[in-house]
């Protein structure tokens, strides 16, 4: 039920090193890291070069690259590989979940095609069965009585 899938929900993530408890993980250290840059980022909006904003500005960034020393921290004993292709479409902008769809749409064609090359390998087989039937009627059945030994064993 739904405490089984609680339960290894949460090993999975312990594994990962995602753990649930507040202030540890690779998950908890990005969504801190995150945190200091929408304050950074809400300190500049609001910057005013007469106000003595610009402490309060440097004491924002400085927290937001310490917090990058704990994402770094926290992820490098995780291994991830993502397609080149993904990243690129990234930093343009292109929401990944396209990506995934355009990836399985990809898998789909190549399925196909290589489904249409099995089918047509089957009906040259036939062909070649056919002829060398005609050519060669002793051989040919000598081949389907072995062929038949072999596909019931």
């Amino acid at each position: 039920g739904f405490a089984a899938s609680a339960r290894e929900r949460d090993c999975r993530a312990e594994r990962l090193g995602m753990s649930n408890a507040e202030g540890s993980g690779p998950e908890w250290a990005v969504r801190e890291a995150l945190a200091k840059i929408h304050a950074v980022e809400s300190t500049a909006k609001q910057f005013s070069k007469e106000s003595g904003d610009r402490d309060v500005l440097a004491q924002r960034i400085n927290e937001f690259v310490a917090s990058l020393g704990s994402v770094r921290g926290a992820v490098g004993a995780l291994e991830a590989e993502f397609p080149v292709e993904l990243l690129r479409r990234l930093d343009t902008g292109i929401n990944p979940d396209k990506f995934l769809v355009d990836a399985f749409h990809t898998c789909v064609v190549e399925n196909q095609k290589v489904k249409g090359k099995a089918l047509d390998l089957g009906k040259f087989h036939d062909a070649l069965l056919e002829h060398a039937t005609r050519a060669f009627p002793e051989e040919a059945e000598a081949y389907r009585h072995l062929k038949s030994r072999m596909d019931t064993s």
